[in-house]
């Protein structure tokens, strides 16, 4: 097969997967035996939805998959908006980011970071399902634990857990180097 016919197939497969495609499923799917013939077309390809298209490819998850240009993302999120009542107000991105960082979490250390009620915000999450249920905690009141989800990472196009982790730490280590605490005992000490 030729490297035009071969970017075009992978192109289709990108295309229908609602989820990453790794270069297993798609040296499977193409019945192929060479990865890195797979992985040539996959970055010719990217070029080119980069330098003329409204999508480009992104490596999420171990996989790779389309994603809208971010100057386009208006009209995603109106559509998504418009067909799954996806609406995440700075409510919802105030928990989203606090789960991200403490997770797994409990809605009363939510609240206690926030300082104001979150039960209508974590529902509307985990019902979006960017966040879910990962436990209870065995303490009195056994309070369900939350963790975000894959649907997460590909909402805010993160591969990985560990890529959150160096977003979190690059954000944390630019704040603490611009604001100075009042009283040196008042600094947040958990780990993210």
């Amino acid at each position: 097969m030729n490297l035009e016919e071969l970017k075009k197939q992978i192109e289709v497969l990108l295309f229908a997967s609602s989820e990453p495609l790794s270069i297993g499923s798609i040296k499977s799917a193409l019945r192929m035996e060479k990865e890195n013939i797979i992985k040539d077309a996959l970055n010719k390809l990217s070029e080119e939805y980069i330098s003329s298209k409204g999508l480009f490819i992104e490596r999420v998850q171990g996989g790779y998959q389309l994603f809208t240009k971010p100057e386009y993302d208006y009209l995603i999120k109106k559509l998504m908006d418009e067909e799954r009542g996806y609406n995440i107000s700075r409510a919802a991105l105030e928990v989203l980011a606090i789960v991200a960082v403490f997770q797994p979490t409990t809605k009363p250390e939510i609240e206690s970071i926030r300082g104001i009620s979150s039960d209508g915000v974590i529902k509307h999450l985990v019902d979006i399902e960017l966040l879910k249920i990962t436990g209870r905690l065995s303490t009195p009141g056994r309070p369900i634990l939350y963790s975000i989800t894959p649907e997460f990472l590909n909402y805010f196009h993160l591969a990985d857990n560990k890529e959150l982790k160096k977003l979190y730490e690059k954000f944390s280590k630019k704040f603490n180097e611009n604001y100075t605490y009042p009283d040196k005992d008042q600094t947040h000490n958990r780990k993210g």
